[in-house]
C-alpha cells in the first residue's frame, strides 16, 4: 500500500492538522524523533512516563503564583500515587476530581501551623491559559509490553485524550477490539488520567469513556442543534477538541454513577451537551426571561435524568453564589429515583439523599427558607396557598420533571406565590400539545428539542413500529374515546378515590371495555401474537384498571396452556428434525415464561376483588415478597410478561422490553411516555413494537398534528411507524436477496421446493454462490441480516406463506455461510484437512467401474500434483477454502498462544488470505488452496516438533524456543532442554499456590525471582551474558499465558 494511502497520512495526519491549524493545539510527531530527557522533546526521562511533568510543573507555577518547589513535588506525588488494590476505573475517578477541583498541598501558616490548600491544575475559565498538546505516535513502555499510540492529547501535561485510528476501509469497532482493549491490558496507566476515548476511521467516529462497552460509544454529529449531522471524525474533533468545549466537557459533563453498587463513568452525549448549554444560557438570562427558562424536550430514553444532573452541576460550578435547586416530580417513585441518581453521582456530597427530600408542605417551606444545595419534592407539597412569599438572598432554580402533566397547573400558582423570584425550567420526554397552555405559561417555549426521529437516527433509541390489532378482531367493540373519558381515567390513576366515580360516570364505556367476550378475544390474540414473537424480548400489557389486570392475567393463562398443548401436538406430528428442534425450544420458552400482575395497593382491595370472584392475594404476595422490578429488568429472568394499569408506565426503564400491548385509553402525554417503554436500546434489539387493541394511537397521531412548537419547521414528531412498513422492508430485502442469488445462477424457488438430500445440497450451492467474492458476500450478508433482524417481529398472519418460505430459505443459506466445522483439538491437523477435502470432492461415476471414491492422502508426503487434480473435482471451491481457512486460522491461533515465536506462520497465513480476498478468480482460488495446504503441512510438522525435540509437551518447547540460538553447541542445547523442563515445572508448582498471582506486586516478583534463580544456576556459560534478556522474555511469556494456575 502506498504511504499516502496509509492510516498515518489519510486519517492521523488529517486529524492532527485540524487540531493544529483550526483548533490551536500544538502537535508533535514523536516516533523515532522524540529526544528523552528534561530538555528533550516532551521532557520525559523514559518511555514509561505518561504525564509530561515539564508542562505540569509550568502550569502549577503559572496558575498558583504562591506555590513553592516543595509543594509542586508534593502535588506530583499526590497526583501520581494510588492504591495498588484499586481498579483502573477507581484510579481514574480519584484523579479526575483532583484535576477538576485541585490537588491538595500543605501550606505553612505564619503561626507555624499547617493547612491544606488546593493547587489548581487547569484554568477552566480561560482556555488559552492552558497548554494543549497532541502527540502522534507516542512510545509507551509498560512493565512487560511496548506500545505506540496514534494520538494522545495532553492538557498541561496530563493525558486526557486518547485517539485510536484505523484506515478508512477498516471498521471503527476494530479500533476498540484490536487496540484499545489491548492497551488497557498492556499499558493501563495511560488511562489513569483519561477523560475522552475516540475511535475513528476518518469517515466515522465514536467517543466513549473508560469502562464503556463498544455499543455505548456514541457519535458526535452536531456542533449545534440545528445541524443535520455528520458522523465524520472532523465533526467530532471540532465538537469536542475545540479548547472551550474540551474544558467545558471535562469540568461539567462527566459523572461517575455508583448506582447498584457498581461504578459507571458517564460522558454527556452530543444532544445532552448542546441542550444543557442552551439551558445554562437561559439561566444566565433568567432576569430578562422573568424566570421562565423554557421547556427542555428530549424524547423518552435519551438520558433526560442525566441532563438534569449535568445542568445542576454546571450551574452550581459556574455561577456565583450558592443557588438552591428544587427538583419537582409528581410521583413518589420518580422523586425517590431521581434523588437516588443525584446521590449516586455525587452531587449531594456525602450527605444522605433523603435529607434533601421534603417530607411535607411545612418541611418544604422550612427547607426553602434555608439555603440547601438541593431540595427534592413532590409538587403536591406546594399545598400552602396562604404561606407568605419567600424572598431568599440567593437564587432558586426549579427543575420540573415531566413538566407537561396537567396537575402542574393546580400547583403552579402556589409555586409562583411562594417563590416569586425563582427561575423555572421544565423537562419533558414528550412534546407540548396546543391544549397544554399551562406548561407554556409556567416555563415559556422550547429551549432544546431532541425529538423521536433524531433519537432513532442517532441510535439513542430504537424505532417503534405500530400495529392496530383491534381492527382485526371482530369480537372487539370499542367505545368512542372522548377527551372527557381520558381526563377521568388519568385522574383516577392519580387519585384512587376517583376510580369509583369513573365507573359510574362512564358505565356504558367501561362495560364495553371490560366485557368478558372482548377481554377473552384479546387474551387469545395476545397469546398467539406474543408466542409468535418469542425471540424478541419481554412484554408489557396495559389494562384499563386493577381488576381488569387480574382478569386479563387469568384469561391469558387459559389460552397460554391451550397454545402449549397445540404446540406439543404440532411437535409430535412434525417429521423434520430441524423444525422439531426449533419448536421444542419455543415450547420450553413457553413453559418457562412467568407472568405477573403489578398494581398499587388500596384499602379493602381483598373485598373489591372478591366481588369479581378474584383472589388478589397470590399476586400481592409476589409484589411484596419479591423484587419484581429488578426481575423484570433482568433480561435473563423468566419473568417475561407483566400486566399493569398505571404503575411502571413512566420512569421505569426495561431495556429488554420490546412488545407493548395497549388496552387502556391514555391521554396523549401519558400515552407517549408509555409507548416509549419499548424504545430503549438493548443488545440484539432492533426495534420496539406497539400493539394497540383500543385504537388510541390513532388519537395520538391526531393530537400530534396539533403540536404547537414545530421548531424550525420540523414536523417529524410521530413516535411510531406503521408495522406495515416493517413488513414491506422484509419483503424488499427478500426480493433483493433473491435477485442477487439469481445473478449468480442460483434459483431460490428450487431450494424452497427441494426436499431431503437435494435441499441440503442446494443449501451448500447457495452458500457457495454467495461466497464467490467479497462484495457479493457483503451484499447478501446485509440482506440476510436485515431479514433475520426484523422477521422475529412478525406474527403468523403478517406475510404470505411464499414470503415466509423465501425469508426462511435466505436465512438458511446465511446460516450455512456462517457455519463453522467442529474441529477436534486432538486430531492431527492434516487428518482434519483430509476430512474436509474428501467431503468436498465430487464422487464421480465412471462407466464400467462403478463409483470411484476420492483418494486418501499419505499425510507425511503430500503429492501436490495429485492435490491439484483432486481440487479440480471440487464443486464448491469457495466453501472448501472457507473451511480450510477456518481450520488453519483456529489451529494457528492456538499454536501461537502456546508459543509466540511462531509468528512467521501467522505472517505467511495473512499474506495468503489477503491475496485471495483481493481477486477471487479461478487461478487465485487454486493457488490459495495449494498455499494453504503447504502452510498446513508446515504447521502440522511444527505441532509435532516438541516430540522430535524430546519434550513431553508444546509448553516445554515454548521455553526452549525462547532460549535457543543457532550458534549453541550440542552440549549447551542438551542443557537448555533440561533447564526448560525444570523451569516450567517449578514455575507451575509456584503459581499453583498463588491466588491471581499477576494482580499483586509481591507474587509477580516471586515468580520473576524464581526464573532468575533457575537461569543463574542452570544456564550454560556461553549464554550467561544474556541472562537478563532471557529472564525478561520468559517472564513475559509466563505472565501472558499462565495468569491462572494450570
Amino acid at each position: 500500500m502506498k504511504y499516502e494511502y496509509s492510516e498515518n497520512v489519510l486519517v492521523q495526519d488529517s486529524a492532527a492538522a485540524l487540531m493544529h491549524d483550526e483548533l490551536g493545539w500544538d502537535v508533535v510527531f514523536a516516533y523515532n524523533q522524540e529526544v528523552l530527557g528534561e530538555n528533550g522533546t516532551l521532557g520525559r526521562k523514559d518511555y514509561h512516563e505518561i504525564v509530561l511533568w515539564r508542562y505540569f510543573n509550568q502550569a502549577l507555577k503559572k496558575l498558583n503564583p504562591w506555590i513553592t518547589d516543595a509543594q509542586i513535588t508534593e502535588a506530583r506525588q499526590t497526583l501520581s500515587s494510588y492504591l495498588s488494590s484499586a481498579s483502573l476505573l477507581q484510579i481514574n475517578e480519584e484523579k479526575y476530581f483532583m484535576i477538576r477541583d485541585g490537588i491538595p498541598v500543605t501550606v505553612k501558616k505564619p503561626n507555624g501551623k499547617t493547612e491544606e490548600k488546593k493547587a489548581i491544575v487547569i484554568d477552566f475559565n480561560d482556555p488559552d491559559n492552558n497548554h494543549f498538546l497532541a502527540v502522534k505516535e507516542l512510545k509507551i513502555h509498560g512493565d512487560l509490553y511496548r506500545r505506540r499510540t496514534d494520538i494522545v492529547g495532553f492538557v498541561n501535561g496530563l493525558p486526557l485524550l486518547f485517539i485510536e485510528l484505523k484506515r478508512n476501509d477498516v471498521d471503527v469497532e476494530n479500533a476498540y477490539t484490536d487496540n484499545y482493549t489491548d492497551y488497557q491490558d498492556t499499558i493501563p496507566f495511560l488511562f489513569y488520567y483519561n477523560a475522552f476515548l475516540m475511535l475513528s476511521n476518518g469517515m466515522e467516529a465514536k467517543v466513549g469513556t473508560l469502562g464503556s462497552k463498544y455499543e455505548f460509544f456514541h457519535e458526535w454529529k452536531r456542533l449545534s442543534e440545528d445541524d443535520e449531522g455528520s458522523v465524520a471524525l472532523e465533526t467530532m474533533l471540532r465538537g469536542i477538541c475545540k479548547k472551550e468545549n474540551f474544558l467545558d466537557l471535562y469540568e461539567n459533563f462527566i459523572l461517575y454513577d455508583h448506582s447498584d453498587g457498581k461504578t459507571v463513568k458517564i460522558l454527556a452525549r452530543n444532544h445532552q451537551y448542546l441542550g444543557v448549554n442552551e439551558a445554562v444560557k437561559a439561566y444566565g438570562e433568567r432576569q430578562l426571561r422573568e424566570g421562565k427558562l423554557g421547556v427542555f424536550w428530549h424524547t423518552q430514553g435519551s438520558g433526560k435524568s442525566y441532563s438534569m444532573l449535568f445542568l445542576s452541576q454546571k450551574i452550581r460550578r459556574k455561577f456565583p453564589g450558592s443557588p438552591t435547586i428544587v427538583v419537582l416530580t409528581d410521583r413518589d417513585e420518580l422523586n425517590k429515583q431521581i434523588c437516588g441518581t443525584f446521590e449516586a453521582c455525587g452531587l449531594l456530597g456525602k450527605t444522605e439523599g433523603k435529607k434533601f427530600m421534603a417530607t411535607s408542605g411545612t418541611d418544604l417551606v422550612n427547607k426553602l427558607k434555608g439555603n440547601p444545595s438541593f431540595i427534592f419534592t413532590l409538587i403536591q407539597k406546594f399545598n400552602k396557598p396562604d404561606e407568605p412569599p419567600i424572598y431568599p438572598d440567593h437564587d432558586i432554580l426549579i427543575i420540573s420533571d415531566e413538566a407537561h402533566r396537567s396537575r402542574y397547573g393546580v400547583f403552579a400558582d402556589n409555586i409562583e406565590k411562594l417563590l416569586p423570584t425563582a427561575s423555572r425550567i421544565g423537562f419533558t420526554g414528550t412534546p407540548l400539545l396546543s391544549s397544554n397552555e399551562i406548561t407554556a405559561r409556567t416555563f415559556g417555549g422550547y429551549i432544546s428539542v431532541y425529538d423521536f426521529k433524531r433519537a432513532v437516527e442517532d441510535k439513542a433509541t430504537v424505532p417503534l413500529y405500530y400495529e392496530n390489532r383491534g381492527d382485526k378482531i371482530k369480537e372487539i367493540k370499542n367505545p368512542d374515546i372522548t377527551d372527557k373519558i381520558l381526563d377521568a381515567i388519568e385522574e383516577a390513576d392519580l387519585n384512587p378515590d376517583q376510580a369509583e366515580k369513573v365507573m359510574h360516570e362512564f358505565e356504558k364505556e367501561v362495560h364495553l371495555l371490560t366485557a368478558e367476550p372482548r377481554l377473552r378475544a384479546i387474551a387469545k390474540d395476545f397469546v398467539g401474537h406474543y408466542s409468535d414473537l418469542w425471540t424478541t424480548g419481554k412484554a408489557m400489557f396495559v389494562c384499563l384498571n386493577k381488576v381488569t389486570c387480574v382478569r386479563m392475567y387469568n384469561f391469558v393463562q387459559d389460552y397460554w396452556q391451550e397454545e402449549i398443548k397445540a404446540l406439543e401436538q404440532k411437535i409430535a406430528s412434525t417429521v423434520s428434525d430441524q423444525e422439531q428442534m426449533e419448536l421444542s425450544r419455543k415450547l420450553k420458552w413457553m413453559k418457562d415464561t412467568e407472568m405477573c400482575v403489578v398494581i398499587s395497593q388500596e384499602q379493602n382491595e381483598i373485598q373489591t376483588f372478591k366481588k369479581w370472584d378474584l383472589d388478589i392475594l397470590p399476586h400481592r404476595t409476589k409484589m411484596e415478597k419479591r423484587e419484581l422490578d429488578k426481575e423484570f429488568k433482568d433480561s435473563d429472568s423468566n419473568f417475561r410478561v407483566v400486566f399493569v394499569c398505571a404503575m411502571w408506565l413512566t420512569g421505569f426503564d426495561v431495556k429488554s422490553l420490546s412488545c407493548l400491548y395497549l388496552d387502556k385509553p391514555l391521554k396523549a402525554h401519558t400515552l407517549m411516555q408509555t409507548i416509549a417503554r419499548a424504545n430503549r436500546v438493548a443488545a440484539g434489539k432492533s426495534n420496539g413494537l406497539i400493539i394497540d387493541y383500543i385504537g388510541i394511537v390513532g388519537a395520538l397521531k391526531k393530537a400530534l398534528n396539533d403540536y404547537t412548537a414545530n421548531k424550525n419547521g420540523r414536523n417529524a414528531i410521530d413516535p411510531t411507524v406503521n408495522k406495515e412498513e416493517l413488513i414491506q422492508q422484509i419483503i424488499r430485502a427478500a426480493a433483493d436477496a433473491k435477485q442477487l442469488l439469481a445473478e449468480h445462477d442460483f434459483d431460490l424457488d428450487a431450494l424452497i421446493k427441494a426436499e431431503n438430500f437435494k435441499k441440503m445440497a442446494l443449501l451448500k450451492d447457495g452458500a457457495e454462490a454467495m461466497c464467490s467474492d467479497p462484495e457479493t458476500k457483503k451484499s447478501f450478508d446485509t440482506y440476510a441480516n436485515e431479514i433475520s433482524r426484523l422477521v422475529k417481529y412478525l406474527d403468523r398472519n403478517d406475510v404470505t406463506q411464499d414470503v415466509r418460505d423465501q425469508t426462511d430459505a435466505i436465512c438458511a443459506i446465511f446460516r450455512e455461510m456462517q457455519k463453522k466445522r467442529k474441529h477436534i483439538d486432538t486430531t492431527d491437523l492434516m487428518v482434519e484437512i483430509n476430512h474436509i477435502i474428501n467431503e468436498n470432492v465430487e464422487i464421480e461415476h465412471q462407466e464400467g467401474e462403478g463409483l470411484v471414491e476420492s483418494r486418501r492422502f499419505d499425510i507425511s508426503r503430500i503429492d501436490f500434483d495429485l492435490l491439484a487434480a483432486e481440487f479440480a473435482k471440487v464443486k464448491r471451491k469457495n466453501l472448501m477454502i472457507k473451511d480450510l481457512n477456518d481450520l488453519v486460522q483456529e489451529r494457528l491461533s492456538k499454536m501461537m498462544a502456546v508459543n509466540p515465536s511462531r509468528v512467521d506462520y501467522y505472517v505467511r497465513y495473512m499474506g495468503i488470505i489477503e491475496t485471495y480476498n483481493a481477486e477471487q478468480d479461478r487461478t487465485t482460488i487454486e493457488k490459495t488452496f495449494m498455499e494453504l495446504m503447504d502452510l498446513a503441512k508446515s504447521m502440522s510438522e511444527e505441532e509435532q516438533r516438541y516430540a522430535r525435540e524430546g519434550f513431553s509437551s508444546d509448553e516445554e518447547l515454548s521455553i526452549y524456543d525462547l532460549l535457543f540460538s543457532e550458534n549453541l553447541s550440542k552440549s549447551d542445547i542438551d542443557k537448555i532442554k533440561k533447564m526448560s523442563k525444570d523451569l516450567l515445572k517449578k514455575i507451575k508448582e509456584r503459581i499453583a499456590g498463588m491466588d491471581h498471582w499477576t494482580d499483586k506486586q509481591e507474587t509477580r516478583a516471586a515468580v520473576d525471582v524464581l526464573i532468575r534463580n533457575v537461569l543463574y544456576e542452570e544456564i550454560p556459560d556461553s549464554m550467561f551474558d544474556r541472562l537478563e534478556a532471557y529472564r525478561k522474555a520468559i517472564y513475559e511469556h509466563i505472565y501472558t499465558h499462565y495468569k491462572q494456575a494450570a
